[in-house]
């Protein structure tokens, strides 16, 4: 089954020296059909500037850790067991975590 791009939702752990990911849903997703033609004088910009703007995430940056603490208790309960689990898998503790942010990510696929 085909697509033309894909959306990523993951829990990014920022640490002082690396990063780690945790993938929360991957969607597979189809651009939508374009207004303009082919012939058009301007289209390949117009072309490139739609697939960009459908590339771009519709989701912010939500903080879920930061400080040493969940931003609220609700993330806590959401996610401490898989970042724990995570983090015992890639031997990593809490202490050594600058923030933990859920971001959405959009590629095309190749």
């Amino acid at each position: 089954m085909g697509c033309d791009y894909y959306i990523r939702k993951d829990l990014v752990i920022y640490f002082n020296d690396n990063i780690l990911y945790i993938n929360l849903s991957h969607e597979i997703r189809y651009f939508h059909e374009l207004n303009f033609d082919a012939d058009e004088e301007d289209y390949e910009k117009k072309y490139d500037d739609a697939i960009n703007e459908q590339l771009k995430p519709d989701m912010k940056p939500i903080t879920i850790y930061i400080d040493n603490n969940f931003t609220n208790e609700s993330f806590e309960k959401k996610y401490k067991d898989i970042i724990e689990d995570k983090l015992k898998r890639c031997n990593k503790t809490w202490q050594y975590i600058r923030k933990i942010m859920k971001e959405e990510s959009r590629y095309e696929r190749t």
